[in-house]
């Protein structure tokens, strides 16, 4: 990968960024990539030598390496950043737990430098996934391991949105239990998931939703002439309803779904048509939906104009 530093930030700041340390070691594929998605990777290592990103959209990969790095150094009562390998179907696997305690009834803890919008349903799926292959790894070594969980830093923590929201995080940095699969599960988990990984190689398999981070199109009650939303619907019956409820001076958009991780996490973008079809898309349909809603009002200004 080739780092570029368009703004022309401190030679210091882009060698921090270019010396990433990171490897899985000898092994086939990391944890991280065993969960992550099979299109993505597969790009991303047929394009390793044309992906490039700018030191800008490294920026928080950094902040979570110091913070591991410091969270590490005054650790005094744990096994922390320890590599581990397991052998499956062929495939050597990579896994570097954060923190584990055996005198906590085996406890394994993972750092998430994170936002509070990511932690607003709980724990993300990938992360339980990694956390349970984590335990896997630990127990084929000879550990214990009894409980799960997140350490949850957030990064966009706001005391003012904490004291007038109340499903808003109300601490910067919380504990959140993991559930614990069985052996089975992680087993069958790690199974199609290498299985996803070695199709790719043949046929290139499409993102899911999930995968692709997609939030789901909503339906916006806008004030006439905002910018900002006074409420966000999840059908179009819902908006119509609210919107015939509260009279006029009040109209619906539709926002178009979003691709998270294709628009901001995924750098084999440039290569990913799938990827660069969805954004296109939503991108059309938000241009036409400003049309539509500020066509009357423009309509209706020229009017006036010949009119006068």
């Amino acid at each position: 990968m080739k780092i570029t530093n368009r703004l022309g930030l401190p030679s210091s700041l882009v060698k921090a960024v270019s010396n990433d340390r990171y490897s899985r070691g000898d092994a086939h594929i990391s944890v991280t990539g065993l969960i992550g998605p099979a299109r993505k990777r597969y790009l991303e290592t047929l394009h390793a030598d044309e992906i490039s990103e700018d030191v800008t959209e490294r920026v928080w990969a950094l902040m979570g390496q110091i913070a591991h790095g410091i969270l590490e150094r005054a650790d005094d009562t744990a096994w922390c950043e320890e590599r581990l390998f397991i052998e499956r179907y062929g495939w050597r696997i990579s896994g570097q737990f954060d923190r584990y305690l055996l005198e906590a009834d085996g406890l394994c803890q993972d750092y998430k430098m994170t936002s509070t919008y990511a932690i607003r349903d709980g724990v993300k799926p990938e992360w339980e996934a990694q956390e349970n292959i984590y335990a896997l790894m630990l127990r084929e070594h000879g550990y214990h391991v009894a409980r799960l969980e997140i350490v949850a830093i957030l990064r966009d923590w706001q005391k003012a949105k904490a004291k007038h929201t109340e499903d808003y995080p109300q601490v910067p940095a919380l504990i959140i239990p993991v559930r614990l699969w069985s052996r089975q599960e992680i087993e069958d988990y790690i199974k199609i998931r290498l299985n996803a990984h070695s199709k790719a190689h043949k046929v290139l398999p499409e993102c899911t939703a999930e995968e692709r981070w997609e939030r789901p199109a909503v339906y916006a009650l806008h004030k006439v002439g905002n910018k900002r939303a006074s409420k966000l619907f999840d059908t179009e019956a819902e908006a119509a309803a609210a919107l015939e409820a509260i009279g006029t001076g009040y109209e619906i958009q539709q926002r178009p779904a979003e691709q998270k991780r294709c628009q901001d996490y995924c750098s084999a973008l440039p290569f990913c048509t799938q990827g660069q079809q969805l954004i296109h898309q939503s991108e059309e349909y938000r241009l036409q939906q400003m049309w539509s809603v500020n066509a009357p009002r423009v309509h209706a200004a020229k009017e006036t104009v010949n009119a006068a």
